[in-house]
């Protein structure tokens, strides 16, 4: 089967949970998030990657930052491992850092291009360690993402990508198997030269949860800064 055909299908799959989720109220809120990027390569098959992305909320704020290192399986493939940080401030009282997670994670990376529409196919599994528990939460996550120039000659483009997140245990006090979110991203990104863009956008961000008795919508204003070097 060519590629073409089952991206259609993979694109399905995100935006539908593995099992029902029972309709249940959903508490709203607005949100900002920020993120710079960086990638590129180390000699003919190493690359790297750093990430640091700030979130800003009424009640609350917290940062991921990401490093990873990675290896070229083909042309358009790679695999990578790599860390993360999220530390966590709440505005109630002291606005001091309150709580943080580390997480660790392996990823494979497929980035075709389909006439002028850079593809890109992400799947990530997650090892976090988060506070409140001992046990490892286990979640994985797939996004599919097209960009396609629309003038500006290549400049300004139309991207549209949606990310699923599941996770595959539960853990006490934290996480329960199932479900976990679902983003959806609409924007435009503006090209100022062959390595530097901007992406600005809509993001909708869904989360499931299990232990409260809201789950959560996120309008977020998405500002991306990526800088490529592959």
């Amino acid at each position: 089967m060519r590629t073409e055909k089952w991206l259609p299908l993979i694109g399905l799959l995100l935006v539908i949970p593995l099992r029902p989720v029972e309709a249940r109220p959903v508490r709203a809120e607005a949100q900002l998030w920020y993120t710079v990027t960086a990638q590129g390569g180390v000699g003919d098959h190493f690359l790297y990657y750093l990430e640091a992305q700030p979130r800003f909320g009424k009640d609350d704020a917290r940062a991921i930052l990401r490093a990873a290192g990675g290896v070229r399986v083909g042309q358009d493939t790679s695999l990578w491992l790599g860390q993360g940080w999220i530390p966590l401030w709440v505005w109630d009282g002291d606005p001091a850092l309150r709580q943080g997670e580390s997480r660790l994670y392996q990823q494979l990376l497929y980035t075709p291009k389909f006439g002028q529409v850079q593809g890109q196919l992400r799947a990530r599994l997650e090892q976090r360690f988060l506070p409140g528990t001992t046990e490892v939460s286990h979640r994985a996550r797939v996004l599919l993402r097209g960009a396609h120039p629309v003038a500006a000659e290549g400049r300004l483009s139309l991207i549209v990508w949606d990310e699923v997140f599941y996770h595959l245990n539960s853990v006490a006090g934290g996480p329960s198997a199932g479900f976990d979110m679902n983003r959806i991203f609409v924007g435009a990104g503006w090209k100022f030269g062959d390595h530097s863009s901007i992406e600005v956008g809509y993001l909708n961000v869904f989360t499931r949860r299990p232990s409260a008795e809201t789950d959560q919508l996120i309008h977020t204003l998405s500002v991306s800064m990526p800088f490529n070097y592959m």
